[in-house]
Formats: structure tokens, C-alpha cells, sequence
């Protein structure tokens, strides 16, 4: 969480009817990021003995030389962890954090990169490469670890060698603007990486691939964490195509890629591996922190403070605006009916929802979600709602989030600030500033989506 001065603020804007509710939001939130540290949820499932790796009931023998894969936003303090447990061991590897993340430790064993996101630059493709060296250059007896989180696809985004990268960045920034899943934008990134979709795997000679993967993506599919560099692929070039189609892309998208992505059609590029490949039955991948974990912790944390709650969901995969209409349905229907929620109670979803970019405001879904509720709760007493990433980063915005209550509407009204403006700008960031509203807590060094948390004191 942000500096405690924040925090006071943001509960104070609440006035004397809803300082409760938002202090038990952010308390939640808290909670939520402190159980998935990345740090903590490695060494949870992970030990080392004897010169054995020991992952739940699983046990592997270690080689005298491992090669470690760190990648995606909680790459930093992944690689760290995993390099104090293999303490006695030669170890080796490739870490790639964050654009301008600062690493405060040093390991002349590792080769670090600094790469871009949620767009890929030329030092994700030179990171690229040189995993793609290692992992061709590893034999059998070898051990390969990866280290997988949340950005991973942008951060190594291997292109064919006929699609530039900036056609690429092209496609990837038409797909983040447009309505698409993250399932749909990943089918497309897949087909368009020689990294991606299992290929790490198809090129990696090592006997043994071990994955530990904290999980950004709604159901925890594979595939479409990352990317799935070492997961198999259930989606085609066709499936590839037909999002671009559906979404009104295809005729737009760069002469090479439509080409790279016709080539497959026809079989003159060849598939991603799919489940059921002999290759994959090295590779053991590990979900160590996902949503539900973040959706756990804030529910014990509500329910400490003697707050009922309830998670809704941990897999949810919406339009921003139909998040925040949903949440506020919930507290008018429980104003109303007295239902679903009891005497100080909450709700918790987390998942990831989509903006439909139509201005060129600053902000992201969070806050997204949380302007699209204000106008529906204004009024009601008693009700905080908060909407957060885990990364500790909102689209294009220096905030992760946003909270509200059933006085925020009033309040922009007092500032002149007009909501509409700001909903048809995708304007949240600058509408939440204003209100001293934002939820800012830096980057968290991990991610597992977003959280929703709607709070109801009477």
C-alpha cells in the first residue's frame, strides 16, 4: 500500500458516513498483496534437500549445472528467492525485469535485461534472443527453472524473423484497444513469437523443465499466462486469424504479419506444439499465487475485522463498465431488499476486465470499473467500493487503482468536475486525482490480475 499520510486520505475522503468501509477496503487490499508476495509463495511450495528440488509430493534431482529463466513483473524477487534456495549450486540464467526497475542486488551468474510493457522494445528482443541461445545450447541431464509471472509476453516478444518488431508492437496495441480478452490478444501473441505457445519447450534440450508460475490470467490457463512459453497450445493459426477478423483488425493489421499468419493457415509455417506433444512430459509447471489467492487474503483480512465476506468470483472476464454497473447493482439491490449482503459485509471478484479505448485520457480498467459505478451509488451510505491491479499499476497511469463511495458523486459535482467528460475521455486517472481518490502503491514486484471489493457497513 501507499504512505500511510495516503492512506489516511483516502480513508478521511470518506467523510463521517463511509471512513469504515474504506479503511476495510484498503485493509483488505493490504492483505491481498501481502499473501502474494512472490517471495513467500515460492518458498511456500519449494525446498531444497539433500541435492533434491522438492515441489509438493514431487521430488527432482539436481544437476550440478541449472539454468534459471526469470521473467515477467515479479521477475526481480523471483530470481532472488530461487537463487538463496540453490545457495550450493552452480547456477546460471537470464533475468528480465520491468522497464526501469531498479534491482538493488547484484549476481555476475546472471545476464539481466530491462524490457518494455505492455508494448515490447528492442530490449525484450535482444533478452529474447538470448534465452533463445540458451535454451538451444541445453543438453539432456540439464536442468532448466523458470521463473514465470504477469508481462511475460510483452518482455520477450521473439518475433518471426520476417515481422519487425515495431508491426508487431502495431498488432499488440490495435488488440489492447480494442475489446479483446486477454485469451483472444495471447491466441494472436502466440502466433506470432518464436518463443511463445510452447516453443521454449521445442527448443530446449534439457531432460528437465520446472516452471513456477504466479498467475495473471482469469481460470489459470497455461497457455495464456505468459503466453505459455512452456505450456502447450490449444489455439491455430486460424483461431489467431479469426480474432484478428472479429475485432475489424485483419485488414489493417502490417503486410508481414497478415503474410506470417496466412503462411500458417496453409502450412508453410509450422504449428505451435499442442497438449499431447511426447516433448511436454519433461515439463512440470507450477501455479504458486494466483487470484484466488489475493481474493483469500483479503476475505480472512475483512472477516478479522468482524466484516462478513464473500468471494463472488476469482475468474472474472468483463468490460470494465459492466464491473463497476455490477458492483453497484449489488449495493442498491442489498439498499432496497436488505440482500445479498448482512450487517457489515462485503463482496470480493478478481479477474481482469477490458476498456473499450475511446479518448485519450489517462487511466485503466481499475479505475475505469470504479468511475462507472459513481454516478449508480451516489447517495448511499455505508458503501466503499474498490477496485485495484495487483501490479500496482492502471493502464497508462501512475496509480493502481481507484476507491469510491456513495458521497463521491456530490463531491465531483462541488469541484465542477463533469463526470460524462471524463467517462468519454477515459479520463479516470485525472477525474480520481482530482478527488484525491487514487489508489497508489508503486510497483508491488508481482501480479495476479485485479480485485474488486465492494464494503457495506449499516
Amino acid at each position: 500500500m501507499s504512505h500511510v499520510i495516503e492512506i489516511a486520505r483516502l480513508i478521511q475522503n470518506g467523510g463521517s458516513s463511509n471512513r469504515r468501509v474504506r479503511r476495510l477496503c484498503l485493509h483488505a487490499i493490504d492483505n491481498a498483496l501481502e499473501a502474494i508476495n512472490p517471495s513467500t509463495s515460492l518458498k511456500a511450495r519449494l525446498k531444497v534437500k539433500r541435492g533434491k528440488l522438492i515441489v509438493d509430493h514431487l521430488t527432482f534431482p539436481l544437476p550440478n549445472a541449472i539454468k534459471v529463466l526469470s521473467v515477467g513483473k515479479a521477475s526481480i524477487p523471483m530470481m532472488q528467492t530461487m537463487l538463496s534456495l540453490l545457495k550450493d549450486r552452480d547456477v546460471s540464467g537470464i533475468l528480465v525485469a520491468p522497464k526501469n526497475e531498479k534491482i538493488e542486488w547484484t549476481d555476475t551468474r546472471l545476464e539481466v535485461f530491462h524490457s518494455g510493457h505492455p508494448f515490447p522494445d528492442e530490449d525484450g528482443v535482444r533478452a529474447a534472443e538470448a534465452v533463445i541461445s540458451t535454451a538451444g545450447q541445453m543438453r539432456k541431464g540439464d536442468l532448466l527453472i523458470c521463473l514465470i509471472s504477469g508481462g511475460a509476453s510483452a518482455m520477450l516478444p521473439a518475433p518471426p524473423e520476417t515481422i519487425p518488431l515495431s508491426d508487431k508492437r502495431n498488432v499488440t496495441e490495435q488488440l489492447i484497444k480494442s475489446r479483446a480478452t486477454i485469451h483472444e490478444i495471447n491466441t494472436v501473441r502466440r502466433h506470432l513469437s518464436r518463443l511463445k505457445g510452447g516453443r521454449l519447450v521445442e527448443l530446449c534440450g534439457a531432460s528437465t523443465v520446472l516452471s513456477f508460475i504466479i498467475s495473471d490470467v482469469s481460470g489459470n490457463i497455461l497457455s495464456d499466462i505468459a503466453s505459455g512459453p512452456t505450456a502447450p497450445d490449444p489455439t491455430t493459426f486460424r483461431d489467431a486469424v479469426n480474432v484478428l477478423q472479429r475485432y475489424g483488425l485483419w485488414d489493417g493489421i502490417p503486410a508481414p504479419v497478415k503474410a506470417y499468419l496466412q503462411g500458417g493457415l496453409i502450412g508453410n509455417v509450422t504449428e505451435t506444439p499442442k497438449p499431447g506433444d511426447p516433448r511436454f512430459r519433461r515439463v512440470h509447471n507450477f501455479i504458486i499465487a494466483d487470484n484466488r489467492s489475493a481474493c483469500n487474503a483479503a476475505k480472512a483480512a475483512l472477516e478479522k475485522k468482524r466484516a462478513h465476506a464473500t468471494i463472488l468470483a476469482s475468474s472474472v472476464d468483463m468490460e470494465a463498465q459492466s464491473m463497476g454497473n455490477l458492483l453497484a447493482s449489488v449495493a442498491h439491490d442489498d439498499e432496497r431488499f436488505s440482500h445479498p449482503l448482512q450487517t457489515s459485509a462485503a463482496i470480493i471478484l478478481g479477474g481482469e476486465t477490458t476498456v473499450q479505448v475511446r479518448g485519450n485520457g489517462i487511466g485503466g480498467r481499475n479505475q475505469e470499473t470504479a468511475m462507472s459505478a459513481i454516478e449508480r451509488i451516489a447517495g448511499l451510505k455505508g458503501v466503499a467500493i474498490a477496485a485495484i491491479g495487483t501490479d500496482g499499476i492502471d493502464g497508462n497511469s501512475p496509480a493502481a487503482g481507484a476507491i469510491i463511495d456513495g458521497n463521491s458523486a456530490s463531491r465531483a459535482d462541488q469541484l465542477g468536475l463533469n463526470l460524462r467528460e471524463f467517462m468519454e475521455r477515459n479520463d479516470s486517472y485525472n477525474l480520481f486525482h482530482a478527488l484525491h481518490d487514487n489508489i497508489v502503491t508503486g510497483r508491488t514486484g508481482t501480479n495476479v490480475g485485479d480485485l474488486y471489493i465492494l464494503v457495506r457497513s449499516k
